[in-house]
């Protein structure tokens, strides 16, 4: 008996010992602010008020900062995944291990649909009737991009039963025929993506779209809107790099295999004028070489995330010269503008995470006379700054 009552306290103080050791580290390293593996930024530890206790958001803040700030926090995340696969587990830290070497983010209907989700179609029906409204019917698309989940359903495991997010735009083209506006301008982007499934629509570590699944929904966009669209013998396609790990595989920090990025380029050459934030500086590319050298190996289109970007193809000649395309979007358009941009003498983006304007007036400034709105799905469910998304 006593020599058990011995063991339990050895116990007890080992583990009083690995949380002093814990504590000590958490109090010694430095806060990070930004998170490579997983290309985002991490909670720092949040400022207390009588207000933000009492409403939840400090112990939800505090929370999240403990777990982003905990010392080797990769590694014990890396451990966690591990020994959860070796319990066989088809999903971990909210991620498939599909076949074929693909990790797909798993949705459920709660990670999608609620009051944010809500308070976005409204928002969105409302700027694209007002636009449209304004440019014309045949000028105004919307495109929500399903994840991985939702078209390669043959790589899910068995019995995988992820959140149908062909929902999301039945809600909305719902919500546009209520407020009397044109549900033809969402386009369907799942039913073209679901009948080339069988190619790489998808990265295997990345959330992302692929050049080619970007390719695809390039075409769509481009036939609903009268536009020729290029076919693929009209690209050199080559890889850029064959060593990416994007950001689904930095939720599990184990051994898989690596994806490749591609770039298109023109085979007849176009002069193309790029520059970010109203800065005078110009690049003559739409693909970034120097992203490859870093984690964020997706920044090779158009150099990641801005809050504007605007392209220029003097190349373009006739009509179209004048034609002034605006993108309002996630990261999942960077890929996709690569393709847009040769049919406009200018495309803007606006990422609204960054950007904060009268869209209304900065719209008519610019000369805009196309609009296209594209998200992925389950990002744009949860994006607060579609606030922002206001035309008036």
């Amino acid at each position: 008996m006593k020599k058990e009552r011995h063991s339990d306290r050895g116990m007890t103080f080992l583990f009083l010992g690995f949380l002093g050791i814990v504590s000590l580290a958490g109090m010694i390293t430095p806060q990070k602010a930004f998170s490579d593996s997983e290309n985002r930024y991490l909670q720092k530890k949040p400022e207390f008020t009588v207000k933000s206790l009492l409403d939840g958001s400090y112990g939800e803040k505090y929370e999240q900062y403990l777990s982003d700030q905990f010392p080797g926090r990769n590694g014990w995340i890396g451990l966690k995944v591990t020994s959860e696969r070796l319990a066989f587990q088809e999903d971990v830290n909210g991620v498939y291990f599909g076949k074929d070497g693909y990790l797909i983010e798993k949705y459920d209907t709660e990670d999608v649909e609620g009051e944010q989700l809500n308070k976005n179609m409204e928002k969105l029906a409302a700027f694209t009737g007002a636009a449209e409204k304004s440019l014309g019917k045949d000028h105004v698309r919307v495109m929500l991009v399903p994840s991985a989940s939702q078209v390669m359903t043959d790589r899910l495991p068995f019995l995988a039963a992820p959140y149908d997010q062909g929902r999301v735009t039945e809600l909305l083209s719902e919500r546009l025929k209520e407020t009397g506006n044109s549900p033809e301008m969402v386009l369907p982007a799942e039913d073209c993506l679901k009948s080339f499934r069988d190619e790489a629509l998808y990265y295997r570590t990345d959330h992302h779209w692929t050049a080619r699944g970007a390719f695809l929904g390039y075409r769509l966009w481009a036939e609903s809107m009268g536009l020729m669209p290029w076919t693929e013998d009209m690209f050199d396609i080559r890889t850029a790099s064959s060593e990416f790990h994007g950001t689904v595989y930095s939720k599990l920090n184990v051994p898989w295999r690596y994806d490749s990025i591609e770039v298109w380029q023109p085979k007849e050459p176009q002069d193309y004028r790029v520059s970010f934030d109203g800065e005078l500086k110009e690049y003559d590319s739409l693909y970034f070489p120097d992203a490859l050298k870093g984690k964020d190996k997706y920044a090779v289109y158009l150099d990641g995330n801005h809050a504007i970007t605007k392209i220029e193809n003097r190349s373009i000649e006739g009509d179209q010269k004048e034609k002034k395309l605006f993108i309002i979007k996630d990261s999942y358009a960077h890929s996709f503008a690569v393709f847009a941009a040769n049919h406009f003498g200018t495309v803007y983006m606006a990422d609204l995470r960054y950007l904060n304007l009268n869209l209304k007036e900065w719209m008519e400034e610019q000369g805009i006379t196309d609009v296209l709105v594209m998200y992925q799905i389950p990002g744009f469910a949860k994006e607060k700054t579609v606030s922002r998304l206001v035309y008036k």
